[in-house]
C-alpha cells in the first residue's frame, strides 16, 4: 500500500473497531509482501493478535489460490482464533486500478456473550423441557451387526451422558484440555454418529466438556449435519 491508501485504510479500521463495538475485531493487512502484516487493529483482545503479524493460514490460502481475483469479499466463513475463540469472519479484498491485490480488511465477529445470553433466556422459558422432550436415546439408531468386539460407550449409573463422552475422548486420544477445533468436530462427529446425542443430557454435558453454552453445541451439530 501507498502511505495514503495506508492512513486512509487506516482510519477506515478505527472508525468501525469504534462503531460496531468490542465483540468486533477489525484486522488491515498490508499485502506488499507476502507475510501480509497486520497494520493496523482495533479491538484486538478478541484474537490476541498484534501488530505485525501475519495472515492466517486460512487467508494466506485465500490469497494463494486467487479467489480475491473474481471477488471483492468473502463472508460469514467460521474458524478458530490463535487463542480459541470461535469467530465469524468476513474479509474484504482491497485491490489496485488494475486488480492486484494490495491490503485486506478483515472484520471478526466473536458472538460468544450473546449465545450466553440467549442461553440463558433460553433457559428461563423452557429449563430443559426442549432437551427431555427431543433427545432421548432411541434403540432403532444401534445397528443390528455391531460386532461384539466393537468398542462400546457405557453410561454413568445415574443416566448422565457424561461419562459416554469421556469415553470417546479417551477412545479417540483427545484431550479435554488441549482440543483444536478439528478435534472438536471428530469427536462431535464420532458422538452423532454413535447416537450419543439422542441420550437425554447429552447435549448439555458436552457443553460442560467443551466449555461452551448448550445453544454453541447445538450449532456445532447443525453445521456436521449440514456437511454430510
Amino acid at each position: 500500500m501507498t502511505s495514503n491508501q495506508l492512513h486512509y485504510f487506516t482510519k477506515i479500521t478505527e472508525f468501525f473497531g469504534r462503531v460496531l463495538g468490542p465483540d468486533y475485531e477489525v484486522a488491515l493487512h498490508d499485502i506488499s509482501d507476502r507475510d501480509g502484516a497486520l497494520v493496523a487493529l482495533a479491538n484486538g483482545h478478541i484474537s490476541g493478535r498484534k501488530i505485525g503479524e501475519g495472515v492466517s493460514d486460512r487467508l494466506r490460502n485465500i490469497i494463494d489460490n486467487g479467489e480475491y481475483v473474481d471477488q471483492d469479499f468473502i463472508l460469514h466463513l467460521y474458524g478458530m482464533s490463535p487463542n480459541g475463540k470461535i469467530l465469524c469472519s468476513s474479509s474484504m479484498f482491497i485491490k489496485d486500478v488494475v486488480g492486484n491485490l494490495i491490503g485486506v480488511l478483515c472484520i471478526n465477529f466473536d458472538d460468544s456473550r450473546y449465545r450466553e445470553l440467549s442461553q440463558k433466556v433460553f433457559n428461563l422459558c423452557h429449563p430443559d423441557a426442549l432437551v427431555d422432550t427431543n433427545f432421548r436415546f432411541d434403540e432403532s439408531r444401534v445397528p443390528a451387526n455391531i460386532s461384539e468386539h466393537t468398542p462400546r460407550l457405557q453410561s454413568a449409573p445415574d443416566g448422565s451422558a457424561y461419562d459416554i463422552i469421556m469415553a470417546a475422548v479417551k477412545e479417540l486420544d483427545l484431550s479435554t484440555g488441549n482440543m483444536t477445533l478439528k478435534d472438536k468436530i471428530q469427536l462431535l462427529s464420532y458422538l452423532d454418529e454413535k447416537g450419543v446425542f439422542l441420550i437425554k443430557g447429552a447435549v448439555k454435558d458436552a457443553a460442560k466438556i467443551f466449555g461452551c453454552s448448550q445453544a454453541t453445541m447445538y450449532r456445532h451439530l447443525s453445521r456436521i449435519k449440514e456437511q454430510f
